[in-house]
Order: C-alpha cells, then structure tokens, then sequence
C-alpha cells in the first residue's frame, strides 16, 4: 500500500514538473507559478506528516525502552567471550580477505596479459618505423 501512495506522489510530482515546464515554454507564467505551488504544497503537507509521525513515535519508544529496562539483567546474560573465539574470527577474516587480493591480483594478471595480446596484435608498424 505504502509502494502505491509513493508512486502516486511521484506521479503526481512528475506530471506537475512537466506542466510547469511547458507552461515556462508557452510563457504562460500564471501555469509555471501554480504547478511550482502545488508542488510545493504537496512537499510542505508530505513533510509535516513526517515530522507527526516521528513526534508520535517518541513516546512509543520511551515505553518500549522502559518496558526493556524492566527486565531482569539475570536473565540477559551476554554468553562470554574467551580469546580462541576472537583469536578464530580474526584468523577467518584474514584468510577471507587474503583470498580475495589473491583473486584480485589473478583477474588483473589476467586482464594485462589480455589488454598486452590485443596491444600487440592491433599495433601495425608505420610507414616512417619500417
């Protein structure tokens, strides 16, 4: 539903650009001032909506903050962390990276061995190098 007021609003935002434009063209200045209005106007409602809605998410959010704040810590407890699973992460994370320079550095091997084939195949001496 949210899709479809949204490609409304752009419907309507491009037809009023359009109108606008060719009313600039004709001169008709009455036409570019009301286009240029009313969408305006459309900007100006769209962004009082927004601001409604976020001042109206504030409280909903402080409940729902004070709401997780009232949970017990006991029962939250973060599982613990030993210096083999960081020690792990890390040595996974090189290896992933250093596998990908090593594809990097094998495409841009490949790619220069190309880019040198075609160089060399497409260069034809001149008549002043003969």
């Amino acid at each position: 539903m949210r899709s479809t007021f949204v490609l409304a609003g752009a419907a309507l935002a491009a037809v009023l650009t359009v109108v606008a434009v060719v009313g600039a063209l004709q001169e008709w200045w009455w036409l570019v001032v009301g286009a240029a209005m009313l969408l305006l106007s459309a900007v100006l409602i769209v962004a009082m909506d927004a601001d409604r809605r976020v001042r109206g998410l504030r409280p909903y959010i402080r409940a729902e903050v004070a709401r997780g704040a009232a949970v017990p810590t006991s029962a939250a407890t973060p599982p613990t962390v030993s210096d083999a699973d960081i020690t792990g992460a890390v040595r996974v994370l090189q290896a992933q990276y250093t596998g990908r320079l090593d594809r990097m550095q094998t495409s841009v091997d490949e790619t220069l061995a190309q880019l040198r084939s075609q160089g060399e195949s497409a260069r034809e001496p001149r008549d002043d190098q003969e």
